[in-house]
């Protein structure tokens, strides 16, 4: 509205005395061609001056209501011929100009447009001042009555468009703004115990709903989150609760009363065990911690996966044998990826691991990795219980155990594909699994070879 309101009246300003010009240019023009006309009918010789006037000529200037005028005078102002219609009056005489020029002067009583016509004598050479001016002038009464019009006319009307201009502004700055308002009030009322409400896009004008969608996809995210929170918060006190429960139980016995060395013996291997569990835990989750944080401090290098799948076997070899399992290897040497061999070597111990222990006793575990389009394949396959198909979209949960009593017994924490899912979504990559309940599983992972590895650090 600034803006306009600055650029309407210049604009005003400009057409009014651009129109001003063309008006008095067009005076001046008539002017200039009537002093001419009349200059060629004045005869001068030897101080004598004669005039040839016919009645076609003069008849615009004999009524004395005419609003044509002439005077003829020499250059020391002495009248030598003047109109009817000038009356008892004169024309403005300057004495001093040299040249032609326009002047505006009044005429009785009336506005008028003046012209002095300089009309030099071939005597002028004999150093006297000889010559003729001759003036015309003509009544612009009118023509300033338009001008006055017009610039009154202009006016209202720009005054009439900033007017309406400002209130039909100002009028759809309201309307547009009140959804903004609406949905500033709604996001106020959102917060950490109200992340349900939702900003309704009904009487939204369809160039605020995509903000809307925006923001209710943002709030959407932010319940999941809080909710995985506090689900998570949950999971972790109910799991550290039993080995706390251990400790604290363990620890109450033995100080009631005097036991036997056994008795300590046995009460502190409860107490150990308990602590390792809690510690695997805890263990767990700063590394859940660490993978979720919004960056990422990994060392990277040219890591070849063989070599790393191999080392997770040899870890985990003695307890693969504790159990019966036999594990099978393929994997091809050439696979290289850009990535670190902590977070590498955590993700197919924990998969190896789960292949294990959820197995069939004298079962297996087949290994597979190749390469395919730049993608290293490797599938973890086992012959184990199977895990049935209602659960197979919540084993990344955190804490998702499918059996939580068979789990415990196998020492589980319901941490292990949660961490391998955020350390291949840390990598760019993907993990699947596939099983049949009573048949086996098999998780493949899918990691970009090569240095350009786009990984979320």
């Amino acid at each position: 509205m600034a803006v306009l309101f600055v650029i309407l009246p210049v604009l005003g300003v400009s057409l009014y005395y651009s129109l001003g010009k063309i008006v008095y240019d067009s005076i001046d023009s008539s002017l200039l061609s009537r002093a001419k006309a009349l200059a060629t009918l004045v005869l001068s010789d030897n101080d004598e001056t004669e005039f040839s006037f016919s009645d076609e000529i003069m008849w615009e200037y004999n009524s004395p209501k005419s609003k044509s005028f002439f005077q003829i005078r020499r250059f020391d102002g002495t009248t030598l011929e003047k109109s009817t219609s000038l009356r008892d009056g004169e024309l403005f005489f300057p004495g001093n100009e040299q040249q032609t020029s326009f002047k505006s002067v009044m005429i009785n009583g009336a506005p008028a447009r003046l012209i002095d016509f300089h009309v030099p004598d071939e005597n002028a050479s004999k150093g006297k001042e000889h010559g003729l001016i001759i003036q015309c002038a003509e009544d612009i009464q009118d023509q300033i009555t338009l001008l006055k019009n017009y610039r009154l006319i202009l006016s209202l009307s720009i005054l009439s468009i900033l007017i309406i201009s400002a209130s039909g502004g100002f009028i759809i700055a309201k309307k547009a703004l009140t959804p903004v308002k609406e949905i500033s009030e709604t996001i106020d009322r959102i917060s950490e115990s109200n992340l349900s409400e939702r900003i309704t896009s009904r009487h939204i004008p369809e160039e605020l709903r995509l903000l809307a969608s925006s923001f209710n996809l943002t709030f959407d995210r932010l319940e999941r989150s809080f909710n995985r929170q506090r689900q998570f918060t949950a999971d972790a006190s109910h799991e550290l609760r039993t080995p706390l429960s251990v400790i604290l139980i363990q620890s109450e016995i033995m100080l009631r009363k005097e036991r036997t060395p056994e008795e300590y013996k046995n009460a502190l291997a409860a107490i150990t065990e308990a602590s390792k569990m809690m510690s695997e835990i805890v263990r767990k989750l700063l590394t859940l911690a660490r993978l979720g944080a919004d960056k990422v401090d990994l060392k990277t290098e040219n890591i070849h996966l063989a070599d790393i799948i191999n080392k997770a076997v040899k870890l985990l070899t003695s307890f693969a044998e504790q159990h019966g399992i036999r594990i099978n290897v393929s994997a091809d040497e050439h696979a290289v990826i850009r990535g670190e061999q902590e977070t590498l070597l955590e993700l197919f111990s924990n998969l190896i691991d789960n292949a294990i222990k959820y197995n069939v006793p004298q079962g297996k575990v087949y290994i597979f990795m190749k390469k395919e389009d730049g993608v290293a394949v490797t599938e973890i396959r086992d012959t184990g219980i199977g895990i049935p198909d209602e659960d197979l979209d919540k084993v990344f949960d955190r804490f998702y155990r499918v059996d939580k009593s068979r789990s415990k017994l196998r020492g589980g924490s319901g941490l292990g594909l949660s961490i391998c899912n955020a350390i291949v979504k840390l990598y760019g990559g993907r993990i699947e699994i596939k099983s049949r309940l009573g048949t086996g599983t098999t998780v493949s992972v899918f990691l970009k070879e090569g240095r350009d590895n786009n990984m979320h650090i």
